[in-house]
């Protein structure tokens, strides 16, 4: 009998070693630690958006936003530890709400820093501008929510049930404050444009609720 427990505590062990030593790669490869966490308190909150309350974003939700990358190289800068993604369905008008993505992440020494570097060069070159799924990257301005920021637009074409398409354009800020990446877009509702105006004006929101982060 013990030497039958024995046995059976080696082989869970042995699949515990192999599935760590699977997974560590992707995780690598992801730009991911292990995960940490993102406190809510880190994060907007209803009073900052008229009421709407966040709720937890599922992973494969717009994962080119988390972080922005119009090349896929983007996502593997730096070392992230902790990340954290809420989706929120704003009221803009009484008949039409927006969606809004906020993504924040904590990333390892100077991959923040290094990271919002690329990606600052990624959209100012005009070359480089449109990714490989067909999306249009423009630098659109700086300094939004301080002096590390941007704000891009992201123009794709939609297409109607009918058939007929037309180009679709999302808002993004992205922030550095310390080791953290802040990361706040309006994707619009269904096929209609995000708003710049309100994605300017809750990303310093955004950073303010971040910065205990650093």
């Amino acid at each position: 009998m013990r030497v039958r427990l024995h046995l059976r505590v080696l082989l869970m062990t042995a699949a515990g070693v192999v599935s760590l030593m699977v997974a560590a790669p992707a995780a690598a490869r992801s730009g991911m630690a292990p995960a940490g966490t993102i406190p809510g308190s880190a994060m907007l909150q209803p009073a900052d958006l008229a009421g709407a309350v966040p709720v937890p974003a599922d992973q494969d939700l717009w994962p080119w936003l988390r972080p922005p990358a119009p090349h896929a190289y983007l996502s593997r800068v730096g070392v992230r530890t902790a990340e954290r993604a809420v989706r929120v369905v704003y009221p803009v008008a009484e008949t039409q709400p927006t969606v809004l993505l906020e993504y924040v992440a904590v990333y390892r020494g100077m991959g923040a820093e290094r990271y919002l570097w690329r990606l600052r060069g990624a959209v100012s070159r005009p070359h480089a501008r449109c990714a490989a799924d067909g999306r249009t990257w423009r630098l659109a301005a700086t300094g939004v929510a301080g002096r590390d920021s941007l704000l891009l637009s992201v123009s794709q074409t939609v297409q109607y049930p009918d058939g007929t398409g037309r180009v679709q354009t999302a808002y993004v800020a992205v922030a550095r404050v310390g080791h953290a990446l802040v990361v706040v877009a309006d994707v619009g509702w269904e096929y209609g444009d995000g708003h710049r105006s309100l994605t300017r004006r809750l990303a310093p929101v955004a950073v303010r609720r971040a910065a205990q982060l650093r």
